[in-house]
């Protein structure tokens, strides 16, 4: 049986511990040799080490592991490189959210201006270490989870058009059919999904089960009756909780199709507004809440806890989908998937270039998608306008253009008045100037 080396980019990151608990999970399956953990911040990724090292001890004691911040190390000798960065961290998150809502704009880390900034951090940083991997690794396969996807995404197949091996993606879809089978009262790797759309900006258009029995219409008419909770509501905070309320609202205007949850702040914007918190965001959230337990939990690791002591996070959704991606490829498993793609007539009547997101089967030669077909006039108005603003974004970022900035902003759904979108991006230029800056002469 082949064994694999994977690298985990951005391991300081408060997902890793769980991210280690999926790996542990998935053992038996996806036999790994050597995992690396590369971080540019080797001080936050310390504060991971003793509790990942316990556990990997514990549960996985012939496995090699080794804590970096030489991207030599980390990338010359890996099958699959799993990238979960956050370019500014925490801090600048906050700032993403914040600024926004200055202005009465939707304060969202992926969505409206604070996507945009992220965004404009993101795609430098994923281009320099796509760089630094191809220099030493032709072959190893990235997986890439750093947000927003959407954005990334597209940047990435700009300026690696040929390069087949990068793949974007994202739990949400993922984590939405967990919800649907946990209502349904199915296993989750017993149903299917037709999906289409954009990362963050997608609809499910079928549910059925590998018997090939359709769930769809059963699933709407008990959102039409009843409040549409996450699987695991009684871990989630009250913003979350709302996030998914709001699918039943928009079922009330468009019964259709059923939205991805992050639809929201593009058809409610007003009313989220309304309901946020200028000075405490979900930035803050995440901050006071999951991060404070995980660094507490691995702080322990330090003093207290030994291999036989050591508790084991499992259950993310985040870390399941990684590793069953990664395992689909390097075992040509051919499992299915919601995942990023450029389009090239999969959907025939918007842009050729835009990056969509489908249910599609995954395996040695990567994502294998079914043309969808044709979308009615709504939605592909909603896509093509979306992909506008994602491409003026990328454009904007690799141009340094102002411009054209400015034009994305104005495109979101989010924005739309040129005023607001020419007072936020002053302020999120004057944030993000040790990340980007825009030239205002084009």
């Amino acid at each position: 049986m082949k064994k694999y080396n994977i690298t985990i980019v951005g391991a300081g990151s408060s997902r890793t511990p769980a991210l280690i608990g999926s790996i542990v999970d998935y053992k038996d399956k996806f036999p790994i040799q050597k995992i690396i953990f590369y971080d540019i911040d080797p001080e936050r990724m310390g504060k991971m080490q003793a509790y990942i090292s316990l556990v990997l001890k514990k549960e996985m004691p012939t496995l090699e592991f080794v804590f970096t911040d030489d991207k030599s190390i980390a990338y010359c000798d890996c099958d699959a490189v799993l990238v979960q960065m956050r370019a500014g961290n925490s801090e600048m998150r906050s700032k993403d959210e914040k600024i926004p809502l200055k202005y009465g704009l939707v304060g969202q880390e992926t969505c409206g201006p604070g996507g945009f900034a992220y965004g404009m951090r993101s795609i430098p940083a994923m281009i320099e270490m796509v760089n630094d991997i191809r220099k030493v690794n032709k072959n190893a396969w990235i997986l890439n989870y750093t947000n927003p996807a959407a954005i990334v995404a597209l940047a990435l197949d700009k300026v690696f058009p040929n390069d087949t091996r990068i793949l974007n993606l994202c739990d949400q879809p993922y984590s939405m059919m967990r919800s649907y089978a946990k209502i349904l009262k199915k296993n989750q790797s017993d149903l299917r999904c037709k999906y289409f759309g954009l990362n963050h900006f997608g609809w499910f258009t079928d549910i059925y089960d590998i018997n090939g029995k359709h769930y769809f219409e059963e699933l709407k008419e008990y959102l039409k009756n009843n409040e549409f909770k996450p699987y695991n509501a009684e871990q989630r905070s009250q913003s979350w909780l709302e996030t998914y309320k709001r699918v039943n609202k928009y079922l009330c205007y468009f019964p259709e199709y059923l939205p991805n949850t992050y639809l929201q702040y593009y058809f409610f914007p007003q009313e989220i507004v309304a309901e946020s918190n200028p000075n405490y965001t979900r930035s803050d959230e995440a901050r006071d809440s999951r991060e404070k337990e995980i660094f507490e939990l691995c702080s322990r690791a330090e003093t207290e806890f030994t291999i036989e002591t050591v508790p084991l996070l499992k259950g993310s959704v985040f870390g399941n989908l990684m590793i069953e991606v990664a395992l689909s490829i390097l075992e040509d498993l051919k499992d299915e998937f919601v995942l990023i793609t450029r389009n090239q007539g999969l959907i025939p009547n918007i842009s050729e270039d835009a990056m969509v997101e489908l249910s599609g089967k995954l395996g040695a030669n990567g994502l294998i998608v079914e043309p969808y077909g044709e979308i009615s006039t709504f939605y592909k108005g909603l896509i093509e306008n979306q992909h506008a603003y994602e491409k003026l974004t990328v454009e904007a970022c690799l141009e340094h253009d102002y411009t054209k900035a400015l034009k994305a902003l104005t495109l979101n759904r989010t924005v739309i008045d040129p005023q607001l979108a020419c007072k936020v991006l002053h302020d999120l230029e004057e944030a993000n100037k040790d990340y980007w800056t825009l030239q205002h002469g084009k």
